[in-house]
C-alpha cells in the first residue's frame, strides 16, 4: 500500500545541472538521514520554481521543489509504501 504525504520541509540536495539544464539530483539530507536517487523522473518549471521526481533504493519516491526566489530546496511530497503488519 502506499501512502502520500505532503511536507514544506527544507533538505540539503547534491546535484548536477546537463547541458540542457535539467537537474540530476545525486542525494538529498531530509530528517537528519541522507537518501540516495536512483532514478530521476518527471521535471517541470512552475512561476515559484523548478520540480523535481526522484525515487530512492527502496522504491519511495519524492517530488522536490527549487524554489526560484532563495534558490533554497524544499521537499514537498513523498509515496511511500506502508509495511504490511
Amino acid at each position: 500500500m502506499i501512502d502520500i504525504e505532503y511536507f514544506n520541509d527544507p533538505i540539503a540536495m547534491m546535484a548536477t545541472i546537463n547541458a540542457m539544464g535539467e537537474i540530476n539530483p545525486r542525494q538529498f539530507d531530509w530528517r537528519d538521514q541522507q537518501y540516495t536517487v536512483v532514478s530521476v523522473g518527471r521535471q517541470w518549471q512552475t512561476d515559484d520554481g523548478r520540480h523535481v521526481l526522484v525515487e530512492i533504493p527502496n522504491g519511495d519516491r519524492f517530488e522536490l521543489h527549487l524554489d526560484r526566489t532563495d534558490l533554497r530546496w524544499r521537499l514537498i511530497k513523498a509515496w511511500r509504501t506502508l509495511a504490511m503488519v
